[in-house]
Parts: structure tokens; sequence; C-alpha cells
């Protein structure tokens, strides 16, 4: 064995060997959130709502759809910026611990069960409305940040 058993060294050749069990220390019981939109052309409310939503919890899981599903759901003149370019975006926002995709609504349930997710942050434009999620998660909305909005801004 290792003759620094709890050493970053250590940890890494056991990870190099195989033994990838977590130790007690490192196991957590985070209080993950989840999030989701096209996020096709991000601007300043995309970047407080993240931050909002990561002040809920301990960790903050963000979900996007698809250029396909965006195209279904938008049409053929979108999305602006494709998904590689959004997903980039999106890991370099300091707030989002982990960016999944989708490409259809039972694929998102399942994306949003494996986060592990109980709560989610939603728009305050989703008041009233049917949201994906609501029967097995807590939701919180989130008042818009000066009426922006991708599509008002697309529309300019």
């Amino acid at each position: 064995m290792h003759k620094w058993k709890n050493g970053i060294a250590s940890r890494m050749i056991r990870e190099m060997e195989g033994d990838s069990t977590p130790e007690i220390s490192q196991v957590s019981t985070q209080n993950t959130i989840w999030v989701n939109g096209s996020f096709d052309v991000l601007h300043a409310g995309h970047i407080e709502l993240f931050k909002y939503a990561r002040s809920v919890g301990d960790r903050l899981v963000v979900g996007t759809d698809t250029d396909e599903r965006i195209r279904e759901l938008k049409g053929n003149t979108r999305p602006i910026n494709q998904q590689i370019h959004r997903l980039s975006m999106l890991n370099a926002i300091k707030y989002i611990d982990q960016v999944v995709t989708f490409g259809s609504l039972e694929e998102q349930i399942t994306r949003m069960k494996e986060s592990g997710a109980k709560t989610l942050v939603i728009g305050s434009d989703y008041k009233g409305k049917p949201v994906v999620g609501e029967d097995f998660m807590e939701v919180v909305f989130f008042e818009r940040v000066d009426d922006l909005s991708t599509t008002n801004i697309v529309e300019r």
C-alpha cells in the first residue's frame, strides 16, 4: 500500500489502479437545483437566473435542449448558436456545476431525475402554466430581469 493514504498523489494512484470508491468524507448530501432552457443567446437575465438558482442550493445542474429540439420548438431559424458553442458558454459560467442536454420531453424528465435535484428554478413567466417536473420537484419562480428574453433580443 502507499505510504501517504490520504494525500492527493495517493488518491490519484488509487483512481489509476481502479479504486474509485469515495471515502466517507467525500460523500455529501448536496442540495441540487435544476434549471433548463434553450439558452440559445445568453444574456444578463440568464446569468442572474443561474446566480439565483445556485444561491438556493449547493449544486446547480443546467439542462439545455439539443439543436434538433430547438428547431422543432422554435423553427428552422433557430438555434442561433450551435449546441457545442452553447455548452462551452454554459460550462464557463461559475454558478453552474454541470450541464446536460436532452432531445425530447422524455429525455428531459430522465435527466431531471438523474440529476438528483429536488428543486427546479424557472422564470416567473411560467407562473400559472404547466411546468415539466412540477410533479416530482419543488418549483421556485425567478422574476425576469428588465424583461430580458432571447426572443426580444433576436427580434430587434
